[in-house]
């Protein structure tokens, strides 16, 4: 929890946006799917802990926050974390961010949307802006404003050759490390082989097939998932973890990744009026095998612009360069304005 905790209280507009209790004209205490705002609540406290109530030197923390009161909280929002077995950062942050969405949502009445199957006769700017135009008429809050983009997927049914056409929101990149089978390549990847394997054509098979709204029955398929639109504030997961069947397996190989100037603007296949740039300011580690393990954190402080490495209690300041290392897990990057 303190790993993605660190990084996502370094994320300059969110944690001003609680600071400034701007957030409080936006809970929502009549949506079903949140807390009332208990958990918004919660995490405004802690971030008034964290940055009114502690400082840093050039070398460790001047006190530790304990945040069992945010703890307790977010269990309510999600059982599963209840308890202190080590959990996937990447899974508590997702929950996190949904959980704060749903507290400060500022539709209050979400209305009924039945969304139509779309071939590729359509436009697919307008398709993209119909989809986009259902999901925020049902979820409209500071987490979509920052960390919502847009995924287009497109299914060719291997059969029938049924295009269909979807655009998706998403709060962070899961991307695919393309690595061997057996873990075994040496080579030094880097962030941009990770999203070309993302992108590239992925062929569905019967394992995991595609109903055809054509076939009327589960067909082999082409898929090819494109960026349509990114966020402010981008999460990449890089993902590291592997399941088949009963067997787990974790990769550790070493990703290189962009410290500034992290280019999009080509990655994206919808409209922008400019360049998409974006530089990293934390990175969620992990060390260790896929049955345990220990997360740790660099981020680059939101006052001073210092870096600084959060290892449980300990926080030692450090350089940026170093940032880079084979256990990062997940990377937060901020768009320039």
């Amino acid at each position: 929890m303190n790993s993605a905790l660190q990084c996502l209280s370094n994320t300059p507009q969110l944690t001003r946006y609680f600071l400034s209790e701007e957030y409080r004209q936006h809970i929502n205490t009549s949506n079903a799917l949140g807390l009332n705002g208990d958990l918004a609540e919660a995490y405004a406290k802690l971030l008034r802990d964290i940055w009114i109530s502690s400082s840093y030197s050039s070398r460790r923390v001047v006190e530790s926050i304990s945040p069992g009161n945010f703890k307790s909280t977010f269990e309510r929002f999600n059982p599963h974390f209840v308890g202190y077995s080590q959990q996937d950062s990447q899974e508590l942050l997702g929950f996190l961010l949904d959980g704060l969405h749903e507290d400060l949502n500022r539709v209050h009445h979400k209305p009924y949307i039945e969304i139509p199957d779309f071939d590729d006769h359509i436009k697919n700017e307008e398709i993209a802006d119909m989809f986009w135009s259902y999901h925020k008429s049902r979820n409209d809050s500071i987490i979509v404003d920052l960390f919502q983009g847009q995924y287009k997927s497109r299914l060719v049914c291997g059969e029938c050759k049924k295009v269909s056409i979807t655009f998706d929101p998403f709060m962070y990149m899961s991307l695919p490390l393309p690595v061997d089978n057996n873990n075994t390549d040496s080579r030094v990847l880097t962030l941009s082989d990770c999203l070309d394997e993302f992108t590239g054509d992925e062929h569905l098979d019967d394992q995991d097939s595609w109903f055809c709204p054509r076939c009327k029955k589960h067909q082999r398929a082409l898929k090819k998932m494109d960026i349509w639109k990114l966020p402010e504030i981008m999460v990449v997961h890089l993902k590291r973890f592997s399941q088949f069947k009963h067997w787990g397996n974790k990769v550790n190989t070493m990703i290189d990744f962009p410290l500034k100037g992290l280019d999009m603007t080509d990655r994206v296949l919808g409209h922008q009026d400019e360049s998409l740039i974006y530089d990293l300011y934390a990175v969620d580690n992990h060390y260790g095998g896929i049955g345990g393990g220990h997360y740790t954190a660099f981020a680059q402080n939101i006052d001073d612009g210092h870096w600084y490495e959060f290892n449980d209690s300990s926080v030692t300041a450090m350089s940026a360069k170093d940032a880079k290392t084979s256990a990062a897990y997940l990377l937060f990057y901020k768009r320039r304005s």
